[in-house]
């Protein structure tokens, strides 16, 4: 009995996901490496000392990483675009950070 309603919990997880927007241009694996390589730009941007509490949005397709969002400095641009770049995974990075 447990295992069966494990298994519908589980079925319901990945019928209620299906509801995350997802490119139609992508496949779910491609899906999940992208959520993989935004998690990963993320963290790496959120623990860099001068990036961290800034306002920047990252997103992901087909390992093509578009920032955007806002920063005080030019060099703070410079340095999110630079880790997005050495992130696993990333083919591609769109810079499209604002300078205020």
């Amino acid at each position: 009995m447990k295992k069966r309603a494990a298994l519908i919990g589980l079925v319901s997880m990945l019928w209620l996901g299906g509801c995350i927007a997802m490119s139609p241009y992508e496949t779910p694996k491609g899906f999940m490496d992208g959520s993989i390589i935004t998690t990963s730009v993320k963290a790496r941007l959120a623990g860099n000392v001068g990036l961290e509490g800034l306002s920047i949005n990252v997103s992901t397709l087909e390992g093509t990483v578009l920032l955007s969002g806002f920063v005080r400095t030019e060099e703070q641009k410079k340095t999110a675009g630079e880790i997005a770049t050495a992130t696993e995974g990333v083919t591609k990075v769109v810079n499209n950070i604002v300078v205020q």
